[in-house]
């Protein structure tokens, strides 16, 4: 075995894992999302919930601000589930993850799941150490081809 040539694959190799990795990430984070949101409803001080519907208020205040608190912690869960460097994109995922809640806005379930299923992966995708702009670009066009998509069935 030469020791010399023994280094790390290189980044194109790497890519698919990269990406379906991501994508693992985005599965997970909505989960978070809503753990921290029925967490944060449950705590919530009763004298601020309603009558009629109860701590429902409290639990879409918690789920608008979980929104922009998920994002944070998927750079930990990136690190653990080994893509590097994973603060690209855990930084880069809100530019996909924002125009997917916009185009989703107003459903729940399967396309909050999808969301981030979705963005994750763009942003792995974009963000590839090794990647060339021509390989970036096409990531950014497959991105707006999705959108596109979402608007036309939406």
């Amino acid at each position: 075995m030469d020791l010399a040539n023994a280094g790390p694959p290189n980044a194109a190799q790497r890519l698919p894992e990269r990406v379906v990795v991501a994508g693992v990430a985005g599965a997970i984070l909505p989960f978070l999302h809503l753990g921290w949101a029925l967490l944060a409803s449950a705590l919530a001080d009763e004298s601020q919930c309603g009558h009629y519907f109860g701590c429902v208020g409290q639990f879409v205040a918690a789920w608008e601000m979980g929104r922009w608190l998920v994002p944070v912690l998927a750079w930990p869960l990136l690190h653990l589930l080994r893509v590097r460097p994973a603060w690209h994109v855990a930084l880069a995922a809100p530019l996909f993850l924002v125009p997917f809640w916009e185009l989703t806005a107003g459903s729940v379930g399967l396309l909050v799941v999808l969301s981030s299923v979705l963005a994750y992966p763009f942003a792995a995708l974009v963000t590839a150490p090794g990647s060339s702009w021509r390989q970036r670009g096409l990531g950014v066009a497959l991105f707006l081809l999705v959108c596109g998509a979402l608007v036309l069935t939406g």
